[in-house]
């Protein structure tokens, strides 16, 4: 049925550690039949979904995807790009939530994670960002592994990517084809209408000194440059749209195992710290129904379940600190203590202006015959304002370089070239309160980018199937001080000639722009999480420090052998990008790697 390797079945299902293993509270395992496949990817997000793609690609083995969610296949709201947002806080969203930041005056947040099939790329708001050249450049310096490089990474932006070209001469030296792929599973393109907000956005940059930018994903983002989405034919393009959703009905060698949650994940007995590497080789998961199952990989199980939730597998499995396995009763298997221990995110805030323009998207949220007319458009066509999200342009930035703040705090961006922060004009209210009734509205959505704030994501020793998610949101100086800049430069920016035209006005009070304290209040008060978090299993050198870091350039588990991670957590650095993007890279990247037995 799912496996090429069933004749070797019974062997392996000989050597399962059904009874041997302790785990979580002690409970072992029921002695029943497993699955065996070549390979099993755990988790079809980002990642999972390109890895268990690319290896089904070789006809001669077999392929497990075990997805914790539901098809993406007919869900509207992740199909039509505009209606996004109505996926979160749904059942396609985990629904984690951080614990309460002291940076965000004492609020917890939610942290938004796709709970179906393509995972976060599915429910996501499409914004395709690669990350500066400079990052690249940095992990590949970091981990001694010129193959991350921004050099050598460009062959996975075009293996992945299905570049539209936009149409009109006013696109000119808006993108570069060098650093595009337009061939590939996922659809990107750029809004091509003529709205109002265009000429505003790109003339006030030029009236505030914020230079062009050719291309946001050409390895040189600083500056104000069109923004690139996965979206495809007025669709959202996703990992499951475009590598999974078809290959699962037309290859006999690849199983998509949906609605299925994995608890943990097991080694063979005979493997230990005295006689050799812990060999994992059995994922165990509760089926859709709610019974305990497991299923073997003859060669090797792939993680990819995402910043949150790798960390707490791994640590179920019993990889991880010492100390927090043993609060939760989990037999320590190999004492790990980077598990989860060096998250980074990038924290970010909406700073709203009205506008006199009554050509925003204001409308399309509060009025149901105009946005019915917009739906009957796009079932009609896939045309018109429900293919995009509202916004069309970003700009990235860095802090002043004779800043004050440099005296005492070293620069944790990759280089000079590596933008501090971002913002992007949205053409309508996309603030965190509730929306006016009347109004018409411009939202500056701003990131700080390169952060130098390191958190955790641990488990609930009460109950381990649940993430304790601590972000520390504006935890340092450096964060707090690049927020500050980067919204007194969206105001500047709001500021520009070409904004007075519309007369833009703040929404909130311009003068807390004038007082350090006044501004901070502000900003923690409505201050959000980025959801862009890297590094709860990242990624080091071969030869680093035991227990410094979880995986190696190979994405191996250090110490272990069977099991790679290949996701979002293994990212050393917070990245100057939204993640899906570099996710796509890191996995095609693991997915040739391991198809060359390396």
């Amino acid at each position: 049925m799912a496996s090429l390797s069933l004749r070797f079945s019974l062997l392996l299902t000989a050597l399962l550690p059904l009874t041997a293993f302790t785990g979580v509270g002690g409970v072992t395992l029921p002695q029943t039949h497993a699955d065996v496949y070549d390979y099993i990817v755990v988790g079809g997000g980002s990642a999972g979904s390109i890895v268990a793609s690319r290896l089904s690609e070789n006809r001669s083995v077999s392929v497990l995807l075990i997805e914790g969610g539901p098809s993406n296949e007919g869900v509207t709201n992740s199909i039509i790009p505009y209606i996004y947002p109505r996926l979160y806080g749904s059942t396609y969203d985990w629904n984690y939530t951080t614990v309460p930041q002291s940076g965000l005056n004492g609020r917890a947040t939610p942290y938004l994670r796709g709970h179906i099939l393509g995972g976060s790329s599915s429910i996501n708001g499409m914004t395709l960002h690669r990350a500066p050249a400079a990052d690249w450049d940095q992990i590949a310096s970091f981990t001694g592994d010129l193959s991350f490089s921004w050099n050598n990474i460009i062959q996975y932006i075009q293996k992945n990517e299905a570049f539209k070209r936009p149409e009109g001469s006013r696109f000119d030296n808006t993108y570069d084809p060098a650093v595009h792929g337009f061939k590939g599973p996922i659809g990107s393109s750029m809004v091509e209408d003529d709205t109002w907000i265009t000429e505003p956005t790109l003339t006030a940059a030029e009236e505030v000194g914020i230079p062009h930018s050719r291309d946001v994903n050409g390895g040189q983002p600083l500056g104000v440059s069109w923004q690139q989405f996965t979206v495809k034919d007025g669709a959202r393009s996703s990992a499951a749209t475009g590598y999974i959703n078809k290959q699962d009905k037309v290859r006999s060698n690849l199983r998509v195992l949906l609605n299925s949650t994995v608890s943990r994940v097991l080694p063979r007995p005979g493997g230990n710290t005295t006689s050799g590497p812990l060999h994992f080789t059995t994922v165990e998961y509760t089926d859709g129904n709610g019974n305990t199952q497991t299923a073997v990989a003859s060669r090797e199980i792939i993680i990819s379940t995402g910043v949150i939730a790798t960390p707490g597998l791994l640590m179920r499995s019993g990889l991880g600190p010492r100390a927090q396995l043993q609060a939760a009763g989990i037999t320590t298997l190999l004492d790990i203590p980077a598990v989860g221990q060096y998250l980074q995110d990038r924290c970010g805030l909406s700073a709203i202006w009205s506008v006199n323009n009554t050509d925003t998207d204001d409308d399309i949220d509060r009025n149901s015959t105009y946005f019915n007319e917009l739906l009957q458009e796009w079932n009609n066509h896939r045309t018109g304002r429900l293919t995009q999200t509202g916004y069309r342009h970003i700009l990235w930035a860095r802090v002043p370089e004779d800043a004050p703040i440099f005296s005492t705090i070293e620069d944790p961006s990759s280089g000079p070239t590596c933008p501090h922060y971002e913002i992007y004009p949205t053409n309508k209210w996309a603030g965190t309160s509730p929306r006016p009734e009347t109004g018409n509205f411009v939202t500056m959505s701003i990131f700080v980018s390169a952060s130098n704030v390191r958190g955790s994501v641990t488990l609930d020793a009460s109950n381990p199937m649940n993430p304790i998610i601590d972000p520390k949101y504006l935890g340092s100086d450096w964060d707090r001080y690049v927020m500050r800049t980067a919204v007194r430069r969206a105001a500047e920016y709001m500021s520009a000639p070409s904004w007075r035209r519309w007369n833009a006005t703040p929404v909130f009070d311009p003068s807390i722009l004038d007082n350090d304290g006044a501004l901070d209040q502000w900003i923690q008060t409505n201050a959000i999480g980025g959801v862009h978090a890297v590094g709860s299993a990242r990624m080091g050198p071969p030869n680093s420090p035991p227990g410094t870091d979880v995986v190696g350039p190979d994405f191996r588990v250090k110490g272990i052998r069977g099991l790679r991670i290949v996701d979002t957590s293994v990212f050393p650095f917070v990245m100057n990008a939204h993640t899906m993007g570099p996710t796509y890279i890191m996995a095609e990247k693991a997915a040739d790697l391991i198809k060359r037995g390396l």
